[in-house]
């Protein structure tokens, strides 16, 4: 849950995931802290840089768990006491294969109150890419779930609004997507932390302007914005044509996020029916080429066997006949 200079209602982001960061001094403080809750194996693995929250590995009973919880200098200030409450209670509503499921809120002894969330065994999007490991297939797989996952969230009314390829986990196990970090995320049901939020880069454009509102429209120009970036990675020029519709600066030329997969297949279609159609040409064009030979060779023999004899029979033309 970053936010620049710990603002929590500062639109831009670093493009660090709330997952997966460097781990620097702060996080070698918090590795030894107390172990509270039945919670085992305490470690903390990410402390955001700028923002207010910092990230833990745990077990209980032999599972693993992250815990999302406040650093020490946030953990008795309201405003973000609240937007851990707020970010616990839209990521409980979410029951999705390609959502990080968010299991509980227990306060964790000296770490205070912590959301417990799955631990995703897994590489974000982001190192997938670095790494030139994503190919064709897997983008098209990868925007066809994150589209489902967010037309799931629209369908309650819920903005991720800080989509980007360090918040997209996939797994090893599967290769599946899995959408984390709801530190900004906003719903119809909350009238409290409302500015304007995301990441540089990915945010919405119309999101930057004064008296922006939240709208699911903003996570499809997000969308947008990572299939263009798995596109430039794949030379897949039919996901960026895709991408730039989604990533389109009219808010209401974009296309909705249950309509991408099938905008994606179209795509796809409408390739293939290019091929076929320039293949049938090719073939037609080599048909009618044969035939007009075909022609032309039986009207040179026609034309042969239809000319009049001149009457020579003799071999030497000195024997032609006088006058011919």
């Amino acid at each position: 849950m970053d936010s620049v200079n710990g603002n929590i209602g500062e639109c831009v982001q670093d493009g660090t995931s709330g997952y997966v960061g460097r781990i620097d001094d702060e996080v070698g403080a918090q590795a030894d802290a107390a172990v509270h809750g039945g919670f085992t194996s305490l470690r903390g693995f990410y402390v955001s840089p700028h923002g207010h929250a910092r990230l833990f590995h745990a077990s209980r009973y032999g599972k693993a768990y992250v815990l999302k919880c406040l650093k020490a200098d946030y953990l008795y200030v309201p405003l973000y006491r609240r937007a851990l409450a707020k970010e616990f209670e839209i990521g409980l509503q979410l029951d999705h294969p390609c959502i990080c499921r968010t299991l509980g809120m227990e306060d964790v002894g000296e770490l205070g109150p912590a959301v417990i969330m799955e631990r995703v065994d897994g590489c974000t999007l982001n190192d997938m890419i670095s790494r030139g490991a994503l190919t064709k297939a897997l983008a098209v797989k990868f925007a066809g779930q994150l589209a489902g996952a967010l037309a799931y969230m629209h369908s309650k009314q819920i903005m991720h609004r800080d989509l980007k390829p360090a918040n997209i986990m996939v797994t090893h196990n599967g290769l599946n997507i899995k959408l984390i970090d709801f530190s900004l995320a906003d719903a119809d049901t909350f009238a409290v932390l409302k500015q304007p939020a995301g990441s540089s880069g990915y945010i919405a454009p119309e999101q930057l302007l004064p008296s922006a509102k939240a709208d699911v429209r903003a996570d499809v120009y997000s969308l947008g914005m990572v299939m263009g970036d798995m596109a430039k990675a794949t030379g897949d020029k039919r996901m960026a044509s895709v991408a730039a519709m989604c990533a389109r600066r009219d808010v209401a030329a974009r296309p909705r996020a249950a309509d991408v997969p099938a905008l994606l297949r179209r795509s796809r279609m409408q390739w293939r029916l290019f091929v076929a159609l320039c293949i049938a040409a090719a073939l037609a064009c080599a048909c009618v080429a044969c035939a007009l030979l075909y022609r032309n060779g039986n009207g040179l023999e026609a034309q042969a066997e239809s000319s009049p004899a001149d009457g020579n029979t003799a071999v030497d033309y000195t024997e032609w006949p006088a006058g011919r």
